[in-house]
C-alpha cells in the first residue's frame, strides 16, 4: 500500500464515564485505505484511558495535504493547538461537508471497530444521549403552547408541525445550550427571518439553506416554536 496522504480526517474524543462533552476537534490526515484510518486512530488513543479517540467523518482525495492546510486555513479562527480546532456548537463535519465537495473530496465511510472497549464507550454514549434526548423531549413539550407530533434522531427531539408544515430539529448539548434546525424553511427563510427579527430573534440561514438557531437553552426553543405557531404566515 502507497504511504501516500489520500485520506482527511475529523477526529473527537469521548469520554467513558459521559461526564464531560469534550468540544475539540482534530482535522488531520492520514494514508490511503480506512485500515490506515484505523490504525492512526490507535495511534492517538491511549486504550487505557478513559478518553477515547473516534474518527467522526473522513474523505479522500489526491492531495489530502492541500486540503488539510486550506481547512485549517478556514478553521483558523477556532484554533486552540496544532491541528486541534474548538468545536462549541458542534457543526465542524457539516460546516466542511460543502468545502469537500466543492474540492472534489469522497466521502469515506467509517468502519466500525472491533476494539471492545470503544465499542462499550460508544453503546454507554448512546444509550446516556437516549436518556437525555427523552428528557428534553418531554421538556421542550411541556413548555409548547400547541402540542406537535414528535420523535426521536439520533442527534435530538423533533417536532412536526401540521400547522405551519414546519419542522423543528432540535440538537441536543450536554451544555444546555441546545441548536434549533428549521426544516422545510428554505422556501420561505426570508419571511421567517423578517417575523422572528420582529420578535428580537436572529435566526441564521445554515449552509444547506435552512434555518437555524445556534446554542440556545430548551426554554429559548419552545419560546421560538411557539412563537411561529401562533403567529407565522407565509404569503
Amino acid at each position: 500500500m502507497s504511504n501516500q496522504h489520500s485520506i482527511i480526517y475529523v477526529m473527537r474524543h469521548i469520554d467513558i464515564g459521559g461526564h464531560i462533552e469534550i468540544p475539540y476537534k482534530k482535522v488531520g490526515i492520514t494514508g490511503a485505505g480506512n485500515s490506515t484510518l484505523t490504525s492512526r486512530l490507535q495511534q492517538i488513543s491511549n486504550t487505557k484511558s478513559p478518553i477515547k479517540a473516534q474518527c467522526i467523518a473522513a474523505w479522500e482525495h489526491h492531495d489530502a495535504r492541500a486540503i488539510e492546510n486550506a481547512m485549517h486555513l478556514l478553521l483558523d479562527d477556532s484554533r486552540v493547538e496544532g491541528e486541534w480546532f474548538f468545536d462549541k456548537d458542534d457543526t465542524m463535519v457539516e460546516r466542511m461537508q460543502p468545502m469537500m465537495a466543492l474540492l472534489g473530496a469522497t466521502a469515506v465511510e467509517i468502519e466500525g471497530t472491533d476494539d471492545l472497549y470503544t465499542k462499550k464507550v460508544l453503546e454507554k454514549e448512546s444509550a446516556s444521549k437516549s436518556v437525555s434526548n427523552q428528557a428534553l423531549l418531554g421538556e421542550i413539550s411541556g413548555l409548547l403552547q400547541t402540542p406537535l407530533r414528535t420523535s426521536i434522531r439520533k442527534g435530538g427531539p423533533t417536532f412536526f408541525s401540521d400547522k405551519t408544515n414546519l419542522t423543528y430539529y432540535v440538537g441536543y448539548r450536554k451544555s444546555g445550550s441546545h441548536n434549533l434546525g428549521i426544516g422545510r424553511a428554505r422556501e420561505v427563510f426570508d419571511e421567517l427571518s423578517e417575523f422572528l427579527g420582529v420578535e428580537g430573534y436572529d435566526l441564521e440561514q445554515a449552509p444547506s439553506g435552512g434555518a437555524r438557531f445556534m446554542g440556545i437553552p430548551s426554554e429559548v426553543v419552545a419560546e421560538i416554536i411557539n412563537k411561529i405557531e401562533s403567529g407565522f404566515t407565509s404569503k
